[in-house]
């Protein structure tokens, strides 16, 4: 059994970590302004960094689009910091968005230190990461 805290927990994104596995799941239950985009990567990347987690499960199912200038945000800002994280694994399960799946790959596309797959569901993502 999994023994996961839920760290942040707002209308459009939830998110828990399970020290033991130093893993953080995340969930985002759908649309989410230019702020609350924002506010949740940069907790996100402070509770990394800080807690030295190793894998991730994003699960951006429900995620709506990304809007152009917070796809450039996180593009420029927020996933080049990821790389000085502790970060090995991180597992995305994709959006239902047909948009947020072509931002989320422009995003972590640049290369890193740590490995990123794309799955259609959470059991099978989570699978990878504990591998």
């Amino acid at each position: 059994m999994i023994a996961e805290s839920v760290i942040f927990d707002k209308f459009f994104l939830t998110v828990a970590f399970d020290a033991e596995e130093r893993l953080l799941r995340l969930k985002w239950k759908g649309y989410a302004s230019a702020d609350e985009f924002r506010e949740g990567l940069r907790f996100l990347l402070a509770y990394l960094r800080e807690n030295q987690v190793e894998r991730c499960v994003s699960d951006l199912k429900f995620m709506s689009t990304i809007l152009p200038q917070d796809e450039e945000w996180a593009s420029r800002y927020w996933y080049p910091r990821l790389v000085n994280s502790a970060l090995k694994k991180h597992a995305i399960v994709s959006s239902l968005d047909f948009l947020n799946n072509i931002a989320i790959r422009r995003i972590v596309g640049k290369p890193t230190g740590f490995e990123t797959r794309f799955f259609v569901n959470e059991s099978e993502a989570m699978d990878w990461v504990r591998l």
